[in-house]
């Protein structure tokens, strides 16, 4: 079952980086599913250099994208009052249904189901080692918690100027 859900949100990833790449270039859908394919076959050969260098292209990519979207935020100018009001007390505006929901698939974040699973063990830690099996699992939650943190702030960031617009 759990392989169903991966495939079944690796599609919706592929149709919406495809729909994205047309909205941007005005590339037909079927050029920008096989530019997103292709670039998943670039992680792969990246990740055949060793895990570390992948994870650093990752951090290079999230930095571009989260430099990007705040300048975006800060030039659309939300009012910060509404922005701190809406995270306490979640709201839906009248007839923004379809955006709110095109904005929960949007962040949804399928890659949590195998990535983070997948990061902790690559990490060699002895399994006879009480104390440093402990260390590993505190150390993959401070990780998880900051890519979760990133990832919350990258999300406001797109609301907030998803809202002014």
């Amino acid at each position: 079952m759990t392989e169903l859900a991966i495939i079944g949100s690796d599609i919706q990833e592929v149709l919406g980086s495809a729909t994205a790449l047309n909205i941007l270039f005005g590339w037909p859908l079927w050029v920008g599913a096989i530019v997103t394919i292709l670039d998943s076959f670039l992680f792969l050969f990246i990740h055949y250099f060793g895990v570390r260098k992948l994870e650093f292209f990752f951090l290079m990519l999230i930095a571009v994208m989260t430099i990007t979207f705040m300048i975006n935020m800060f030039k659309a100018e939300p009012d910060a009052g509404q922005m701190a009001f809406g995270t306490f007390v979640p709201t839906v505006p009248k007839g923004s249904i379809g955006a709110a929901l095109g904005l929960v698939g949007a962040v949804i974040m399928p890659h949590n189901l195998y990535l983070h699973s997948s990061l902790v063990l690559t990490r060699s830690v002895g399994i006879d080692d009480l104390d440093k099996m402990k260390e590993a699992v505190i150390y993959n939650n401070i990780e998880s918690s900051i890519s979760l943190f990133i990832s919350f702030v990258i999300s406001t960031m797109v609301i907030a100027t998803f809202a002014v617009y």
